[in-house]
């Protein structure tokens, strides 16, 4: 078999090309750290690459759900607190007035008190978190939960909807609760008449009114709708508590995730840089020396001989 020597160039030249190339790819994987440059360097890793990358990127939408739950649940508890020592300082109120040896005058004095601590309740239900939105109005997040109507009452905005929001692949968590659930009514029975569901509000309105008017029987009354509001409040903190830790648990649970998505994609993404170097280094000799060898070849010929 005749080998000529175009057929010995071609080939030469071929080989060395082949060397180049593929030195070319080892520089642009150590220069980006990647094993796997492009998708045509290998199809199947990386597609598994790109499913482990979206898989991470889920997690990560799930913690800022969390970001924003947790948000409002911070919010929502601040709020709570101030109400519920706003309450016991009502019910604190409520039991001295209750008491035989106060006067009318003594009782609009501590009517001013407990009107100006509805005031500040009814600031407190209207609360905002760190977007602007409204927390217990449901979600009519833009809408004021509760405003004072044309004769004078404080009255629920909002509707009685829960907002939520997916913070797993199998875990959706509430954002809010309603502010007519957080700030609940409570139900009067008088000797008779029939029971009535009264306000949050309208409570503490009905207090002020019998402490202007000076009743004893209005006063007494008040002091236990005053602690019933009390105790829904601790049940509406206790829900607040336990969403919190929910949250807290989940956001270990999503960082364990993150990790072990990025421990996946580590081993199947980056470079080891030892082995790389060592494999272009011997790429670079090989290809020195067939570079030697052809130069050395090309310049042999019969007339040496002759």
């Amino acid at each position: 078999m005749k080998i000529s020597t175009g057929q010995v160039f071609e080939r030469a030249v071929t080989q060395m090309t082949t060397q180049q190339a593929k030195l070319a790819q080892m520089q642009t994987q150590l220069a980006s750290g990647k094993q796997i440059v492009q998708p045509s360097d290998d199809p199947d890793k990386a597609g598994i690459i790109q499913r482990l990358n979206t898989a991470y990127k889920r997690q990560e939408v799930y913690e800022t759900s969390l970001d924003s739950v947790n948000n409002r649940l911070v919010a929502e508890e601040s709020a709570l607190m101030g109400t519920d020592n706003i309450l016991q300082r009502l019910r604190e109120l409520a039991v001295r007035a209750s008491s035989d040896t106060l006067t009318a005058g003594d009782r609009k004095i501590i009517a001013i008190e407990v009107s100006t601590l509805k005031d500040a309740v009814v600031a407190l239900s209207n609360t905002q978190d760190i977007t602007g939105n409204y927390v217990f109005s449901g979600s009519m997040t833009k809408t004021i939960p509760f405003a004072i109507d044309n004769v004078g009452a404080t009255v629920y905005k909002g509707d009685d909807r829960y907002v939520e929001v997916d913070v797993s692949e199998q875990l959706r968590l509430a954002m809010n609760r309603p502010g007519n659930e957080v700030f609940a009514s409570v139900v009067r029975q008088e000797a008779g008449s029939d029971a009535q569901r009264v306000s949050f509000f309208s409570v503490i309105d009905d207090f002020i009114s019998a402490l202007n008017n000076n009743e004893t029987a209005g006063v007494q009354r008040s002091l236990a709708e005053v602690s019933e509001l009390s105790e829904n409040l601790s049940g509406s903190l206790a829900d607040v508590g336990s969403r919190m830790l929910v949250v807290d648990s989940q956001r270990e649970m999503l960082s364990d995730a993150k990790l072990r998505y990025k421990t996946l994609l580590s081993g199947v993404e980056d470079l080891d840089y030892a082995k790389a170097v060592t494999a272009l280094s011997a790429e670079m000799l090989s290809l020195e020396a067939a570079q030697s060898s052809f130069a050395k070849i090309s310049q042999l010929s019969l007339f040496n001989y002759m």
